[in-house]
């Protein structure tokens, strides 16, 4: 198993028992504690479309916030946003057990 919050990946593979993969977002604020921030996963495949958001204020600077969530195989972006302007993105693809 690969540490993905120091060796990022742009392609998981689902758990054969349960069809969705793990993705851990993380999100750092290097300068300042308290940041919040706004981030947004959109299916790019075709899928449903749905975008789904959340909001969470960051702890102390330097210091990773990490948000774990299940996807289903797909291809994904991610769009981590402050003060309205997109600060980071992370695009990935989910692919089936064994694929």
């Amino acid at each position: 198993m690969t540490d993905a919050l120091r060796n990022p990946t742009h392609r998981l593979a689902a758990s054969a028992s349960t069809g969705k993969a793990v993705a851990d977002l993380v999100f750092t604020d290097a300068e300042q504690a308290g940041t919040s921030v706004r981030a947004c996963v959109r299916r790019r495949d075709g899928g449903s479309g749905t975008r789904t958001c959340y909001r969470f204020v960051t702890g102390a600077a330097g210091v990773a916030t990490i948000t774990p969530l299940r996807f289903r195989p797909g291809r994904y972006v991610v769009r981590w946003s402050v003060k309205g302007s997109v600060v980071a993105r992370w695009r990935f693809a989910v692919v089936p057990a064994g694929a």
